[in-house]
């Protein structure tokens, strides 16, 4: 009789932290992104999902999940993410080809979270696999940028998704790239050390 008279407890939890972690987002957040960052069952979260949608607090699209209101979210004083890697896009690779062929998909240890409204450019959002640190991808102005949440100095065993999510957007550019200029691709700036394959 307990679990009857605590379940709309339980689920008003639940709304709570979704709208707490698309607040501190303000970005779209795909089920599974959210599903694993607040650690909560598929039916659960489900549930608060469609509770929230009902009462116009939150808006689900393609992209996953967001507030509604445009305004809310993005706390001011939430950490800034660190530049891990900035590669100079070669001339007529179009940006939107680039992170269509990355968002919404899970390499190694990565896990797809959703789309970051960043003023002035989406940013792409992965989470490791058990949601500690996140990973972010972002195009502007011909520059494609590897950010990760990680401090500098405290990568240690994240350096990995960081490397990972860079070869997979190589891969991306040279799949787009015009095939006369194989070579454009230069790495302006790296943070991390060498990986722990290098030779």
């Amino acid at each position: 009789m307990t679990g009857w008279e605590d379940e709309p407890s339980r689920g008003a939890r639940v709304d709570d932290r979704v709208l707490e972690m698309l607040s501190e987002r303000a970005s779209r957040i795909a089920f599974s992104g959210l599903r694993r960052a607040l650690g909560v069952h598929p039916e659960s979260l489900t549930r608060a999902l469609r509770r929230l949608e009902r009462a116009g607090t939150v808006t689900h699209t393609e992209g996953g999940y967001a507030l509604a209101e445009s305004g809310l979210g993005g706390s001011e004083g939430a950490s800034h993410p660190r530049t891990v890697a900035s590669i100079q896009l070669p001339p007529g690779a179009q940006a939107e080809d680039i992170l269509g062929r990355l968002a919404g998909r899970w390499f190694g240890s990565l896990r797809w979270v959703g789309i970051h409204e960043h003023p002035g450019d989406p940013w792409l959002v992965w989470s490791t696999e058990r949601g500690r640190a996140h990973f972010m991808l972002t195009i502007r102005r011909g520059s494609l940028r590897v950010l990760t949440s990680v401090p500098a100095g405290g990568a240690g065993t994240e350096d990995g998704a960081a490397y990972e999510l860079l070869a997979q957007a190589v891969d991306r550019i040279r799949a787009v790239a015009p095939r006369s200029d194989p070579s454009v691709l230069t790495l302006e700036a790296e943070t991390l050390p060498s990986p722990p394959y290098a030779s």
